[in-house]
């Protein structure tokens, strides 16, 4: 006779051993979030570290080693931290802010950092925000005439010049259409932008303050009023020059004409004579006839400003870059050197060659500068 075999013991270590599965599943998932907030926390920190090397690298010169601010503005604020959003100082950092000091950083921009490098930075600035104090900040009247400045810096392409219209913008400088609408609506349209007109968003490139500037053109205009922008005559001038380099007459009829108002009588006759050049298409002329009216110092400021100035200072004496003036380097080394150093660059560092930039002529009207600068 067959002996039934007894499977109690099995069935009693199968449900123990599945029970034991699942309690171990259980105490995972329960563990689970705790874990997966602990990997973030340490990704957050990494990153934060990282960013704190990078700013201390980068940015403390100008805005100061703790953020309390410095020739730029200070990051470690509370009420700039609350009101700015990881977005924005994101974009402001990758693509710099217009009409100021502050360039830009982001590889698509011609900057030095990737994605990732500007994303650690921002967790950096933002690990500030628990702690920051309130700053209260000097309070700065909008002005109409930094506002001319920007708007020829970045509204002028599509709004023309003097805010009168393009075939790529609707004229601005109308009393009757400005009137329509009150200034908040003017100070919110150029923040947000107008994607479906094609009016981009300026609210992640240009500052608050500078925002309030442009509404401040606007009201003139308003009113009907005129601004003329605090333009030397002399950065007219050489835009003029480098516009002619470039073949660009159209730009460089405007930089003539804008420069007129500050012409002397001698100046004012030679300015007419070479837009007349620049009419009869004999630019050449026009560019040998132009640079009588400036010395090599003079006409290396504009292209200083457009392409230094963000790193080394407006005034040459430093930012996140060493100070040229005075500087060793500069005074061990002839001119010829010098145009090929700003050419090629310095390898490993945020000082990119300016080969295909620059002209070698533009270079040495840079380098007649920085030689001012060494007395």
């Amino acid at each position: 006779m067959r002996t039934q075999e007894n499977y109690t013991p099995f069935i009693a270590v199968g449900l123990t051993l599945t029970l034991a599965i699942l309690i171990t599943f259980q105490v995972y998932l329960f563990q689970e979030p705790a874990r997966i907030q602990a990997s973030e926390e340490a990704d957050k920190f990494a990153a934060e570290m990282a960013g704190q090397d990078l700013y201390a690298e980068n940015c403390a010169t100008c805005h100061g080693r703790n953020g309390e601010g410095a020739s730029g503005p200070a990051l470690n604020s509370r009420e700039f931290l609350t009101l700015t959003s990881d977005e924005a100082l994101f974009s402001l950092a990758r693509t710099g802010i217009p009409g100021s000091t502050m360039p830009a950083w982001g590889q698509a921009f011609g900057g030095p950092f990737t994605d990732e490098h500007i994303a650690q930075l921002v967790a950096f600035i933002r690990s500030w925000e628990a702690t920051a104090p309130e700053i209260v900040a000097e309070e700065t009247q909008p002005n109409p005439v930094r506002g001319v400045k920007i708007y020829i810096e970045t509204c002028i392409i599509c709004h023309g010049e003097n805010g009168l219209g393009t075939e790529n913008g609707p004229a601005l400088n109308d009393p009757a259409k400005l009137a329509k609408f009150e200034n908040v609506w003017y100070r919110n349209t150029i923040a947000h932008g107008r994607p479906a007109k094609g009016m981009p968003t300026w609210g992640t490139v240009l500052s608050p303050a500078q925002i309030n500037d442009l509404v401040a053109l606007l009201t003139v205009w308003r009113e009907g009023g005129t601004v003329s922008p605090d333009i030397p005559l002399a950065t007219y001038l050489s835009n003029t020059l480098f516009a002619l380099q470039n073949f660009d007459t159209a730009d460089a009829e405007f930089f003539l004409n804008a420069a007129l108002p500050q012409a002397d009588s001698d100046q004012t006759t030679e300015i007419q004579a070479t837009l007349d050049l620049i009419r009869e298409n004999r630019l050449f002329e026009a560019n040998a006839r132009l640079t009588t009216l400036l010395p090599p110092e003079e006409m290396g400021k504009a292209a200083y400003q457009s392409n230094c100035a963000g790193c080394h200072g407006t005034d040459g004496r430093g930012g996140t870059a060493p100070s040229l003036r005075p500087n060793p380097y500069i005074q061990a080394k002839s001119d010829e050197e010098l145009i090929v150093f700003i050419l090629v660059g310095r390898q490993g560092t945020a000082m990119d060659g300016f080969e295909g930039i620059l002209s070698e002529e533009t270079l040495a009207n840079v380098v007649a500068l920085l030689r001012t600068w060494q007395e």
